[in-house]
């Protein structure tokens, strides 16, 4: 497949909304990114995808606890991922307004890219552009409206690590995405089992459990296994089990990342992507770019919850042993 070099300053047609946006991390981090990332998608596009990377708007910046951490990264490794392997066309946005009925339509996929806040609410700005509507009240049901239908209608989400902390004042938000976060018990490195080895949103992983050091969430309804396919959880056996200051959901089910439908369209979340290093981690990147593939209907992948006992989970790695410290 020839790639096709498109510059990370994205912009949109006549007629769009989104705003381009750049958010500079270091060069060097730049180029192991762009290193590390696939040189080509995991199936061919059937046609030509456009995907929005959706960033915390700049009323919202000053409460983002990402900013200038993993969201620029976040950011410039989505653009790479599309760029380098030619899978999709990367448009960066802050811009609530793409999500009214017509300018959304334009997409494949979003990403959620550790947006925060209650970003479907218009600010001030926003509202100039929404006029139509008599109060903000009025237009936010309609951008609710338009994401909601858009996604049941047939498109596609990836989300990972804090997209899931935002729009606490939108249920059908979080059900839509299959879950809301409860504190993240983790920050150090944990095992993870694959539960689904030959599930093809886990090939980065070649089927096998791995240990992964990142900040990591544990969610609360509506999150539900019955109603989602987990593709990852945190291996309880290899895994510090009593973190610090958190006490832990009682059926200790900690899922990672999972897939869902929604209507006719596609979820799938991770709660991998906060520390930095993640995003140049080559499986991660492989991983993320699969999983973007599938939202945008490119890699099909079953999503129907899975029966307990249906197959034999990958177990996660023992942690390896520190050497002994020095009198």
């Amino acid at each position: 497949m020839k790639r096709m070099r498109i510059p990370l300053s994205v912009v949109l047609l006549t007629g769009a909304v989104a705003v381009a946006q750049d958010i500079p991390i270091p060069k060097n981090r730049a180029k192991q990114i762009e290193d590390a990332a696939p040189a080509r998608p995991r199936v061919m596009p059937k046609k030509p995808r456009r995907v929005l990377i959706w960033n915390t708007p700049k009323h919202l910046l000053d409460k983002d606890p990402h900013k200038g951490y993993c969201t620029p990264y976040g950011c410039e490794a989505m653009k790479t991922l599309g760029t380098k392997t030619g899978a999709y066309t990367p448009v960066a946005g802050d811009d609530v307004t793409v999500f009214l009925p017509e300018n959304i339509r334009q997409f494949d996929a979003i990403i959620l890219n550790n947006a925060c806040g209650q970003w479907i609410t218009p600010s001030d700005e926003a509202m100039g552009k929404l006029k139509a509507y008599a109060d903000k009240a009025a237009a936010e049901k309609a951008l609710r409206k338009g994401f909601a239908d858009w996604l049941t209608g047939g498109g596609g989400v990836v989300a990972y690590h804090y997209a899931l902390g935002a729009n606490r004042d939108w249920p059908e938000f979080h059900e839509l995405m299959g879950g809301a976060i409860a504190g993240h018990p983790w920050n150090e490195e944990v095992g993870v089992k694959v539960e689904e080895p030959t599930h093809p949103l886990v090939a980065a992983f070649g089927g096998k459990g791995f240990r992964i050091a990142d900040e990591l969430f544990q969610y609360r309804p509506p999150w539900d296994r019955a109603k989602c396919r987990v593709l990852l959880s945190i291996d309880n056996d290899v895994t510090n089990m009593a973190p610090k200051n958190y006490t832990l959901r009682k059926d200790r089910d900690f899922a990672l990342a999972w897939v869902k439908p929604a209507g006719k369209g596609r979820v799938f979340y991770t709660t991998m992507g906060h520390r930095t290093e993640v995003y140049w981690n080559p499986r991660m990147l492989q991983f993320y770019l699969d999983g973007i593939q599938f939202a945008a209907g490119d890699l099909d992948a079953p999503t129907a919850p899975r029966p307990a006992g249906t197959c034999e989970p990958s177990r996660a790695p023992k942690p390896t042993p520190k050497p002994p410290t020095k009198p």
